[in-house]
């Protein structure tokens, strides 16, 4: 009787451990073949190519019409328009394919018999990933004539294009992967493609959201003094004079009014912005001078100009006190008008950062992997040669 119950507990001992499951290392044969298979399977129906057509159409006739529009010489605004219209477009498409994938596949059945075959769990995460990434690629790639079109009235470089179009796909392939992860997690199609844009609308308008209620939060509060004319002290002549602009401010008596105000440290919550994908476009375009942009052959700040001089004002944050009105100096030359053109300078040339934003979907996108291949590998276990299955 004890020989009888120690030996199914030593074999129950001497058993091999469980792996924690199938292999997950990609290859490069299983990530093409898990990608041909996903663009075989996932071939837009008729009502998809309509679909797709008429997105592409949009986005051509929007930018002929803005190119037509246009002032002749040199603008940046049509090929604007077209990158961020290609940008909305892949934030579209591609995350609601990916987060389709895994369940999709898993209520039809066809996922269980992928796992089992000897493709890894990295395989199939990226190989769906690069199918779902390649939809948007094929819309970048249709508007390839306007773009370069756009291209040589805009004034930039090529380089810079460049630049601008490698930061629109790696945002684009961020979103895929986090429609990927929703797939993974969520058991029905609806709630993934749901989740996955709600995901993409807070990163998009969610910051900006975030980044205006957290303003009073960094806020200080400053007295500000006023000085105005004391009107009724003047006399009839002096009266005259006011009214037609010849009055010597030198000889008047001045009042005085003080008041609070609050200065908002915008450069402690400007990587909320930052972290902005649309806002990380605008940071990987050029940089251009307004005041110089005509001798460095270029056209005249855009839509991406404009966000990076706003993006520029917020990580500079308030650089001086505020100053009151001062209506008695209006005869000095108080030299504020030079000032703030000097700050609106300071804040287009301020250096492009699109590396927090860059940095930021890295990470979502490494998580958003480890997460699919997490969920894709399939427990099992190995039996030891010879041993006997009841």
């Amino acid at each position: 009787m004890t020989a009888t119950t120690e030996r199914p507990a030593a074999a129950a001992k001497a058993a091999p451990k469980a792996p924690h499951g199938n292999p997950w290392m990609p290859t490069f044969r299983g990530v093409g073949l898990v990608a041909r298979i996903e663009l075989t399977r996932r071939r837009p129906t008729t009502k998809g190519y309509i679909f797709y057509g008429l997105l592409v159409l949009a986005i051509l006739g929007l930018g002929i019409l803005v190119a037509a529009v246009s002032a002749p010489g040199l603008t940046s605004m049509p090929m604007e328009l077209v990158l961020i219209l290609v940008l909305g477009a892949g934030l579209l498409i591609a995350p609601s394919l990916s987060s389709t994938s895994i369940n999709g596949d898993s209520s039809e059945g066809v996922l269980a018999p992928m796992q089992m075959t000897r493709l890894t769990a990295g395989d199939l995460a990226l190989g769906k990933l690069l199918a779902s990434w390649l939809f948007a690629v094929a819309v970048l790639i249709t508007t390839t004539p306007l773009l370069v079109y756009a291209f040589s009235r805009s004034g930039w470089h090529w380089y810079e294009l460049a630049a601008v179009l490698g930061a629109i796909l790696f945002t684009v392939l961020t979103f895929t992967a986090i429609g990927l992860a929703w797939s993974s997690l969520a058991a029905r199609a609806v709630a993934s493609v749901s989740l996955a844009h709600l995901t993409t609308g807070f990163l998009v308008l969610g910051t900006l959201v975030i980044f205006a209620f957290s303003m009073p939060l960094v806020s200080e509060t400053v007295t500000v003094t006023d000085r105005f004319v004391d009107y009724e002290t003047l006399t009839p002549e002096q009266q005259e004079a006011y009214q037609t602009g010849e009055l010597d401010y030198s000889t008047v008596q001045c009042t005085e009014q003080s008041y609070e105000t609050s200065v908002a440290h915008t450069e402690n919550i400007a990587w909320l912005l930052l972290a902005n994908p649309m806002i990380v476009i605008g940071e990987a375009s050029p940089v251009v001078n307004p005041n110089t942009y005509q001798e460095d052959g270029r056209a005249a700040p855009g839509v991406f100009a404009f966000m990076h001089q706003q993006v520029g004002n917020a990580q500079l944050g308030p650089q001086d006190t505020p100053q009151g009105y001062d209506e008695c100096a209006q005869q000095a030359d108080t030299g504020q008008s030079d000032q703030w053109e000097q700050q609106q300078e300071d804040q287009a040339l301020f250096p492009r950062n699109p590396w927090p934003g860059l940095a930021l979907q890295a990470v979502l996108l490494c998580g958003a992997m480890g997460i699919v291949i997490r969920r894709l590998r399939v427990p099992y276990k190995k039996l030891r040669a010879g041993t006997r299955v009841a």
